[in-house]
């Protein structure tokens, strides 16, 4: 029953983080350049080792529109795990690595990995190495630079600071 209380909860967030991805591909010409060679694939996202104490993010399929953007596939949020594969890459992420690479500041690529067609996982890759969210930027468009510049710096302190903290309690363990 819970699940089924969370279901269009999460059909919603995924709804914003498709706004994000486009927000964030859209700042960067060359990568809807790339994504355009790919018009018409699908990317479905699945996570493994999420954790306990939160609710399971629904399964994610996107299609690559043609302006390089990508579209959330309603239709292919059903489909099984494992189900037309080969016309769909298949990124896992896990939650833990993820949060991980977060807190440590997000260096590199995250940790994922890609399963399917080469070329469009060349695309997904070169895209995970390169694209970063400029969120200092888009919050100086609404406050200005300086304020922006603050909270910036907060935030990438507030990151250290409880990456730090992880770092403690996993060596306390």
């Amino acid at each position: 029953m819970f699940e089924a209380l969370l279901e269009p909860l999460g059909r919603e967030a995924l709804g914003r983080v498709t706004l994000l991805l486009n927000h964030v591909l859209s700042a960067e010409p060359e990568a809807t350049r790339r994504l355009t060679t790919q018009v018409g694939r699908t990317v479905g996202v699945q996570w493994r080792q999420w954790p306990a104490m939160l609710p399971p993010p629904p399964r994610a399929v996107w299609s690559i529109s043609p302006a390089g953007l990508l579209d959330l596939d309603e239709d292919l949020l059903l489909v099984p795990v494992g189900v037309g594969e080969d016309q769909t890459l298949m990124v896992t992420l896990d939650g833990t690595e993820l949060l991980g690479w977060v807190f440590g500041g997000m260096a590199g690529r995250p940790p994922m990995d890609i399963r399917g067609d080469a070329a469009l996982a060349a695309e997904v890759s070169w895209l995970a190495e390169n694209l970063r969210w400029d969120i200092e930027d888009d919050l100086a468009r609404v406050v200005g630079d300086g304020p922006a510049r603050v909270l910036g710096q907060l935030g990438r302190g507030l990151t250290q600071a409880v990456g730090a903290f992880v770092q403690r309690v996993r060596g306390a363990a």
